[in-house]
């Protein structure tokens, strides 16, 4: 959810879906409709049944249950399919029975644009899926469910007569290039710095967003990701018998990068404590990182358990740049030098402005 290529690909495997699906059937489908994974078809009653078992049989991770049409109508998306004795389809626009009615409420503190945008959605849905309705059914609605969400009745009205009015022409030229801005909303100021854009930038539209969200009102609810799970990682393990330290970066589990430490120190005190020969190419078996170097030539040792989380970033190549940054500031650090070697020339200008 919330990846841009889920729609695509939604779309992709539902396509080869019923690409495959279709072709186990044999039976005569009269039409079938899509909306990503929602599906509207016309069946023969003893066959419902059968389809629906082919459907599931694709995938088992994908399960289809149905809905059969009920006094000829049928929910679908936002609409009820009413079937006619004619046998031709009309729709109305359709709320679920446990529907609050509740719409962005006149009075509630956001910019007057949104309120007038969420009615004039309203009205759109309401008319252009009421095709069974006359227009004196469709205002009455929409008056409802308006009035009861605080809107202004002279303000519905406005609104209703400039939908039903409005000539279906596109005004934009094709090199006209707009440009999306958001501004936070402020009362008095935001839309007096909406007017001054719209004039002098008429290519510019202007969004507003609230200053109190449900993020800054409510605490987290979910509890903070224990230290040694956390992944994508820059640590510092501090030196016990000095004031050096070393900085590591891990796409792991960090426990599983200080496990790695920890069993590499062990080996090598196994060693030290054994009789074979200690010559210079054993040991440097052992130095494979700077924390190893650091611990056999000063023969210092580090706390592991006060391993201190520095930063977390889920992206390869700005986990990378991060870590040679906090190497680069940090006089303290035991890491090679040449562990800075690939940072660029504008980071470290910056970093060494910010340090000094």
């Amino acid at each position: 959810m919330g990846n841009p290529l889920s729609p695509a690909l939604a779309d992709l495997v539902m396509e080869t879906l019923l690409d495959r699906v279709m072709e186990t059937i044999d039976i005569p489908i009269p039409f079938l409709k899509k909306y990503v994974d929602d599906l509207v078809t016309a069946l023969p009653k003893d066959k419902i049944e059968h389809v629906r078992c082919a459907l599931n049989a694709y995938n088992s991770h994908i399960q289809f249950t149905c809905e059969v049409e009920n006094n000829n109508r049928l929910p679908y998306l936002d609409m009820v399919l009413i079937r006619t004795e004619k046998q031709t389809i009309v729709t109305d626009w359709y709320k679920k029975p446990v529907a609050s009615g509740r719409l962005l409420n006149f009075f509630s503190f956001h910019p007057l644009s949104q309120k007038l945008n969420t009615a004039t959605g309203f009205i759109g849905r309401v008319f252009r899926l009421s095709t069974c309705k006359s227009i004196v059914e469709k205002k009455k609605t929409v008056r409802e469910y308006l009035l009861r969400n605080n809107y202004p009745s002279s303000l519905v009205n406005r609104l209703i007569n400039r939908f039903v009015n409005k000539p279906n022409v596109d005004n934009r030229t094709d090199g006209d290039q707009t440009v999306f801005r958001s501004l936070h909303h402020v009362d008095s100021l935001t839309p007096a710095l909406a007017k001054i854009i719209k004039r002098n930038q008429r290519n510019v539209r202007l969004g507003c967003k609230c200053l109190k969200t449900n993020a800054s009102l409510f605490s987290k609810l979910k509890d903070p990701t224990p230290k040694l799970i956390r992944r994508n990682v820059i640590y510092r393990i501090p030196c016990i018998d000095c004031d050096s330290s070393y900085i590591g970066l891990t796409t792991q589990q960090l426990k599983q990068r200080l496990s790695g430490h920890r069993s590499l120190i062990q080996r090598y005190k196994k060693f030290k404590l054994s009789d074979s020969e200690k010559t210079e190419s054993n040991i440097d078996e052992f130095k494979k990182t700077a924390l190893m170097v650091h611990m056999i030539d000063n023969e210092h040792s580090f706390d592991l358990n006060k391993t201190r989380i520095l930063d977390q970033e889920n992206r390869t190549n700005a986990l990378q740049i991060l870590e040679m940054c906090h190497i680069f500031t940090d006089s303290s650090t035991i890491n090679f030098r040449t562990d800075t070697h690939n940072l660029n020339a504008v980071y470290s200008g910056l970093l060494l402005s910010l340090t000094h």
